[in-house]
């Protein structure tokens, strides 16, 4: 084999497999709390129900319209960004009992699949960590206002997200007789380039 015919084969083969991703039209978009929310509620009850927000999170959502199982989303949330509408709640809500956050600052989302469930409607099945206690989550998704041809730092789509888990599992059980033990989740977001 001629060097000239090697050298076509060796860098050839890189610039082969680079094609499929390029047609894989996936897009990688930012999400985080500089144009989004996460706000949560607490209690089984629907006459009493403490309400709150975490005010610094951020995270990635791989979007593949050619191949949906292959999109994901990753979220961390800063969980001493915990904000309730008294700060003595809030404050509570910081100690050991609860988040912990001297000893977790860090609360992450991770998704395994995704499914599209209708046209802009989606199931992500996922996995919460929060108190080092890692446990299964589902979120149910909708997307709005998309613009694939948006702009590097422009909108792109807007989401909208709700889950919900038992904080019981997370080892938080002060409480629990008086509040409840269901945790739902609302995250609203704009996701960009």
């Amino acid at each position: 084999m001629s060097e000239t015919r090697r050298r076509a084969v060796l860098f050839g083969a890189p610039a082969a497999l680079l094609v499929p991703l390029r047609a894989s039209a996936a897009e990688q978009l930012h999400i985080g709390a500089a144009r989004g929310s996460i706000d949560f509620s607490i209690g089984d009850s629907k006459i009493f129900r403490t309400t709150g927000s975490f005010k610094e999170w951020q995270g990635l959502v791989l979007v593949d319209d050619t191949d949906v199982a292959r999109s994901t989303v990753k979220v961390s949330v800063n969980t001493g960004s915990i904000q309730m509408l008294d700060s003595q709640q809030s404050e509570m809500l910081k100690d050991a009992d609860f988040f912990d956050v001297a000893k977790f600052p860090r609360m992450t989302y991770v998704s395994h699949t995704v499914t599209r469930t209708g046209d802009s409607t989606f199931k992500v099945d996922g996995a919460i960590t929060l108190r080092g206690i890692t446990r299964p989550m589902a979120l149910q998704v909708s997307v709005t206002d998309r613009k694939p041809d948006a702009a590097a730092g422009a909108r792109y789509a807007r989401f909208r997200a709700e889950g919900s888990l038992k904080r019981s599992e997370f080892g938080m059980v002060k409480y629990i007789d008086v509040v409840g033990d269901t945790v739902d989740f609302f995250i609203r977001t704009d996701a960009w380039r």
